[in-house]
């Protein structure tokens, strides 16, 4: 599995998400409409402050989602030769695909692979790096087998 599924498999995994979200914020926003029918006094505000918290915390995942839709959809799977923004740098231990912060990506590959945004500390050591050069991640050396 390359690089085009890896996209593939993210981009589904963020509209799940986005769906996830948005059926939560409605149901939290109907809620809040019933309460709003049948409460009054200090209980209902108490109540009301609760959902519209977690209101703002739904619409906060969703706006990251969304960047992260968008981010994903500027990457190409094209052939890269230096650890970038769409490349995957593969190492003696593992297959790092700098695209978004995803995690561990349910591949078959014999390494595991990581999807990990462009400004995390990992993509930040082997930015600019080619094959044959060495990064270090939390004190652990890695060497550069390929970029593609």
């Amino acid at each position: 599995m390359k690089k085009k599924a890896w996209l593939e498999m993210m981009d589904a995994g963020v509209r799940d998400a986005l769906n996830r979200l948005q059926a939560d914020m409605t149901a939290l926003q109907e809620s809040r409409q019933a309460d709003t029918k049948s409460s009054a006094g200090d209980k209902h505000e108490t109540a009301r402050a609760m959902v519209d918290q977690e209101l703002h915390q739904l619409s906060q995942q969703r706006e990251k989602a969304l960047r992260n839709q968008s981010e994903l959809q500027q990457l190409s799977d094209a052939p890269c030769e230096v650890a970038t923004r769409g490349a995957a740098v593969e190492t003696d231990r593992s297959i790092y695909f700098i695209s978004i912060s995803f995690g561990k990506l349910p591949a078959e590959d014999v390494k595991p692979v990581y999807a990990l945004s462009p400004v995390s500390p990992a993509a930040q050591a082997m930015l600019g790096k080619r094959a044959g050069e060495v990064f270090e991640i939390n004190g652990m050396r890695h060497t550069i087998l390929k970029v593609y």
